[in-house]
């Protein structure tokens, strides 16, 4: 794969700067010299021209993504943006996608980077309409992130949505429709293969398989599973100013149903951005959202055996009927009753293990989830004297999440031997800000000053109930609490109430000097209630300066080059995101509610909570060095970065007795790496266009410090209970542990293993670092040609040199029971004397985690291709008209066995990529669209 993808980059690069050579020898005289760019970027709490950038910064622009179908603004990111790795790590409908901004610097906070939407502060952009989107900034060294104090140390991304212009009203309607089929690449075992299978496994099963209630039935699960996924999109949007009010308000829906039911997806959006010029002195500027989304959810990520719906329509044998009543003789007992599971309605039992049910029986459970968020910022501009400005501002994110889950107690046997059961709850997450920043310019000759000082207050709360129930009647088919027979109700699923409250001040000043030089120089002072006592407060300093070279008079005037810039900064920014609000204090709570015997309320009383006095912040050293330059009058444009990452005093849950932890600073992490971004208008003439651009990261990180504890194990797999990831010094954060396969024994066809410690046998002592998820590279490539009024807009991504732990495998090749395997397993052991690479059926030496199913997980992908064209004025009234079809996740080049390697199971949680156990696919989609301007 390494030479394959080397070498397709190699023609690619190739072709292109051969073309780019031609179209600029042929145009360069026919273009006149363009001015130097003069861009603004916005940083935080203000904005810089380009040319006096001093930090890491990527902008992307909706121009960039405003001719494909967005469901999710950080697919717009995916691909545009060096350094910034960005994963959709499932097919589900209303799933996330993970960004990282220069790799892992956690192993228990957050790392997902800080969105900073028009001014409001989040972590969440899962529920933002793309279509209001005018660009995003990330900043990606601590130099511009440590202003933003708590997780700045993941990165910040700025999100700016359209606003009104003055004297200027539009109308805008845009909306499109799709539908989606799996990329199915899996094979299982026929009828025929699979009970030769089983004879080997355990004869007795064949007996089972052989009753004749069965027989002529050869049920095909995936057909009976996966449907014709579709997708539509509707946005409106309408803006109007005047000289003293401009607005901007957008209303949006979409709705997904996913290729495996009853996964489905439904936003809402609303949004109204204000301006008002209510005084000389004073403006007011407002953005409020409302933003509701239903999500039916498919269980994916489990094993067949709970709930994987992924996973059993692969393990499920295909001797069984979807229905009890499909059989060809219904069981009863000896008083003449039709057994359970095969009365109408009801599910066939598995008759190896009950609990083990078919995906059918597992995608009837009901699991939905509501969300109504408000998200709104209220911000007044006070021109307090000649260049002195005062804008304060309150923000509101706002999030009433309700749940509601249900298995009934008739169509299925686990929901039978529940009596029925469910639970709803309710869980609010409210976020206030209050803000308040001095703004002052200066200039002075050739010395331009820019000061900020500021400060603000973070209020945090986060409340949660639940309710459970169980034995309820057979008809009820929804979680109704009052009807359980067995009640109980107590925190959400989230866990206890929270208080969470901040507060900071930071400054910053930025000289200078004749367009050449610039300094900038940031504290920030923060305290979180989180931490202990005494040390609560942390102190974030960062300084950077850039040297604008192209401006030196021994440059100026410069045919070829048009602009260099040479960037270096350091800075710190903090992290305390990964603990829960109280963990410096000794309490207990109360885990559950009920009543006694009596009928009085009585409460559960979980054990103590072990707290630590010394609990402090995450801290991210950052030190970054960049050269911007720009060849043949700005047509092309070259950006290099290089950084280092040293995140000091890692919070992890330490435990200290069997039943007990607590968090504790210990450790710390290294990331460094490359970043190159390259961009060119290759031809450029009156009828045709075509734009390149291009980006490439190499990052590698280490542990390199964990105190307390040796080792910390994670993602434990309990079809072998054995863990797949360690966290340990000079190891790769989410490495893969386990044993080096060395072969099959030829004459036994048992699984053996290398021994390592050369002790002469095989123990847990020979294991070792297996894989790892990290990527040596990813990169992005886009390509957009317009001819007239036909563009095409080409976007390929990829990632090289990371493993996957494929666990599905270890459901899928084992061969230890009753379950359906793939046909890999058609190569097992059978004969003495037999060369192959896996065991034979029911070999125990084979449930161990290791390098058996470790596999490379590089790949390049067609992420989208559209096909457009703009039509201008074509009716009356309509000022333009695009027609588009796009195609999504069309082809991957891969090595890698599974669905996609695009993947992580343990999507959410910090430290552990690169999983796949029974992921819900990847979908290939082809969507037809329209956008039109009144």
């Amino acid at each position: 794969m390494n030479v394959k993808i080397s070498r397709s980059l190699g023609i690619i690069a190739a072709l292109y700067f051969t073309a780019n050579f031609n179209a600029q020898t042929t145009e360069r005289d026919t273009i006149s010299k363009e001015k130097k760019i003069e861009e603004v970027v916005v940083i935080g709490y203000g904005s810089v021209k380009k040319s006096n950038l001093t930090s890491a910064v990527s902008t992307v622009k909706a121009e960039t993504f405003d001719d494909r179908p967005i469901s999710n603004i950080a697919q717009a990111i995916q691909g545009n943006a060096a350094g910034v790795n960005v994963v959709q790590p499932s097919g589900k409908p209303g799933g996330t996608m993970e960004v990282k901004i220069r790799g892992n610097t956690s192993l228990t906070s957050n790392t997902t980077p800080l969105y900073v939407v028009d001014g409001i502060q989040t972590n969440d952009i899962s529920g933002i309409n793309p279509d209001d989107i005018v660009d995003m900034t990330i900043l990606k060294d601590a130099t511009s992130t440590a202003i933003y104090g708590i997780n700045g140390s993941s990165g910040v991304v700025l999100v700016t949505t359209k606003r009104a212009k003055y004297n200027k009203s539009q109308l805008g309607f845009n909306a499109f429709w799709g539908f989606s089929k799996q990329v199915d690449n899996i094979e299982v075992l026929n009828l025929d293969q699979y009970k030769t299978l089983m004879g080997e496994i355990n004869p007795s099963y064949l007996t089972t398989i052989n009753n004749p209630m069965y027989n002529g039935i050869n049920t095909n699960w995936r057909e009976k599973v996966y449907q014709t996924g579709f997708d539509q999109n509707y946005n409106v949007n309408y803006s109007f100013g005047n000289e003293n009010v401009k607005a901007y308000t957008s209303l949006g829906y979409q709705g997904i149903d996913g290729v495996i039911k009853p996964a489905s997806f439904d936003r809402y959006s609303f949004k109204v951005n204000l301006d008002a010029n209510i005084a000389k002195w004073l403006k007011l500027n407002t953005s409020l959202s409302y933003i509701k989304t239903n999500l039916n959810n498919t269980n994916d990520n489990l094993s067949s055996g709970r709930g994987g719906v992924v996973l059993s329509a692969l393990n499920t044998p295909s001797f069984l009927p979807v229905y009890g009543t499909d059989v060809n003789s219904i069981p009863t007992d000896s008083n003449g009753n039709v057994l359970p599971g095969y009365l109408p309605g009801q599910f066939a039992p598995n008759p190896f293990q009950s609990s083990s049910e078919n995906p059918v029986a597992y995608q009837s459970r009901l699991d939905k989830t509501w969300n109504n968020r408000f998200m709104s910022i209220l911000g007044l501009d006070i021109s307090l004297a000649k260049n002195l400005t005062f804008k304060p501002s309150i923000s509101l994110d706002y999030i009433d999440t309700n749940k509601m889950t249900f298995t009934d107690a008739y169509q299925t046997s686990y929901g039978r031997a529940q009596f029925g059961t469910g639970g709803d709850s309710n869980s609010t997450w409210q976020n206030i800000l209050y803000e308040g920043t001095l703004n002052y310019t200066l200039r002075s000759g050739k010395s331009d000053w820019t000061f900020l000082l500021g400060g603000n207050i973070r209020d945090y709360k986060y409340r949660s109930n639940g309710r459970w129930g169980s034995r309820f009647s057979q008809d009820v088919r929804e979680f109704v609490y009052d009807l359980a027979e067995q009640k109980h109700y107590g925190y959400g699923p989230f866990g206890p109430p929270e208080d969470v409250r901040e507060i900071s001040s930071f400054a910053r000043a930025i000289y200078t000097y004749d367009n050449k030089y610039t300094v900038m120089g940031i504290i920030k002072a923060q305290a979180s209630s989180a931490l202990a006592p005494g040390k609560k407060w942390g102190n974030f300093p960062g300084v950077s300066a850039a040297w604008v070279i192209s401006n030196e008079d021994f440059l100026k005037d410069n045919n070829i080059l048009s602009y260099l810039k040479l960037r270096g900064g350091w800075g710190k920014a903090g992290n305390a995101t990964g603990i829960p609000a109280y963990s410096s204090f000794n309490y207990s709570t109360i885990s559950e509610f009920g009543n006694d015997s009596n009928g009085d309320p009585m409460g559960n009383w979980q054990q103590n909570k072990i707290g630590n006095e010394d609990l402090s912040w995450e801290t991210t050293t950052d030190t970054n060095i960049g050269l911007d330059f720009n060849l043949l009058n700005n047509r092309i444009k070259f950006t290099v970065d290089a950084f280092k990452r040293d995140t000091k005093d890692l919070i992890l849950n330490v435990p200290i007795f069997t039943d007990k932890s607590y968090f504790r600073n210990i450790g710390s992490i290294e990331n460094k790496g490359l970043e190159f971004s390259f961009s060119s208008s290759n031809v450029k003439s009156s009828s045709f266009t075509w734009d390149t651009s291009f980006n490439i990261s190499f990052i590698k990180n280490k542990i390199t410090k964990i105190d307390y504890v040796p080792v910390v194990y994670k993602a434990n797999n309990e079809t072998v209970g054995e863990s797949i990831v360690r966290f340990s010094p000079d190891f790769a954060v989410g490495a893969f542990y386990g044993y080096q396969v060395q072969g099959v024994d030829p004459q036994t066809g048992s699984l053996q293993y290398k021994d390592l410690n050369g002790n002469g046998f095989f123990d847990a002592a020979d294991r070792s670092v297996i894989g790892n998820p990290n990527p040596n590279f990813t990169f992005g490539f886009s390509n957009q040609f317009k001819f007239k009024n036909l563009y095409v807009d080409v976007l390929i991504t990829g990632s090289q040199g990371n493993d996957i732990f494929n666990a599905s495998r270890l459901d899928l090749e084992l061969m230890n029971d009753y379950k359906n395997q793939s046909s890999a397993v058609l190569n097992r052991w059978t004969t003495p004397g037999q060369i192959t690479d896996i065991p034979k059926a029911n070999d125990t030496e084979a449930l161990h985690i290791s390098d058996r199913f470790v596999e490379d997980g590089s790949y390049v992908k067609l992420k989208a291709v559209t096909l457009g064209y703009n039509f201008k004025n074509v009716f009356k009234g309509i000022s333009n008209l695009n027609v588009y079809v796009t195609g999504q996740n069309l082809y991957t080049w891969t090595k890698y066995s599974g669905f996609d390697p695009e993947v992580n199971a343990y999507s959410g949680t910090p430290g552990i990529i690169g999983i796949d156990y029974g992921t819900y696919p990847q979908v290939r989609t082809f969507i037809f669209g329209i956008k039109t301007t009144f």
